[in-house]
């Protein structure tokens, strides 16, 4: 029922955080990890046509990462969303991978992503690794500002033990919670959250009052 479906992509919930900001989104949200070619290569043509479809049917809340394609969906975006007003759409990013660049045969996740630029992921949640992941992601998608942004598979399924996810949890909160505030504060990022994997749903929470900024774990990826 395409009818219904455009109806309710269009449809907005209001989210209010807690220093009383409030995010509109759209109740059907666009996933960008196909825009990296997840399990298989898109076109140009094909990404943009996918892209405008969405947008057609009326979805403004856009989620990408690092991750997706190293760098790839992120670049995407920016063609597309470059022509859009800035306040008509929500944008999500995630930091706690930086990309390095490497040969083409020592590229990260090449049974997942294909055709991708030569980049191998780099887990950093420390305060430089998360300035530095934010400042390279605000460049590939060509924006000034990040309405949301999520700390990336702190979990035990991407980090191999419960000892590395802890581990990882503990930098990010020692380091990289700071980073996130520091930008939410500078106006770079408006609200930060938390994203574990697939098989790791521990409660981390953690709230600084009036900050805007929570921490916790979440059910997706």
């Amino acid at each position: 029922m395409p009818g219904a479906t455009h109806a309710r992509a269009g449809r907005k919930r209001k989210f209010t955080t807690r220093s009383g900001a409030v995010l509109p989104f759209t109740e059907l949200g666009f996933g960008g990890a196909p825009l990296g070619n997840l399990y298989r290569p898109l076109t140009e043509k094909e990404a943009r046509a996918t892209l405008d479809a969405a947008w057609a049917a009326g979805c403004r809340y856009y989620d990408t990462a690092p991750l997706y394609g190293l760098g790839l969906s992120e670049t995407r975006l920016n063609g597309f969303l470059r022509a859009k007003p800035r306040d008509d759409y929500l944008l999500s990013t995630k930091i706690g991978r930086l990309l390095e660049l490497c040969a083409p045969e020592q590229r990260s996740r090449q049974g997942a992503f294909f055709e991708t630029p030569s980049r191998r992921e780099i887990f950093d949640y420390s305060y430089d690794g998360v300035m530095r992941s934010l400042e390279f992601s605000l460049e590939r998608l060509g924006v000034d500002r990040i309405d949301i942004v999520y700390a990336h598979d702190v979990d035990v399924f991407t980090h191999g033990s419960r000892e590395a996810s802890d581990a990882r949890i503990r930098e990010f909160m020692e380091g990289g919670y700071k980073a996130l505030i520091k930008l939410r504060e500078g106006g770079a990022i408006f609200r930060a959250r938390s994203v574990a994997g697939r098989h790791d749903h521990r409660p981390v929470r953690r709230r600084e009052p009036g900050r805007g900024v929570g921490i916790r774990h979440s059910r997706w990826r």
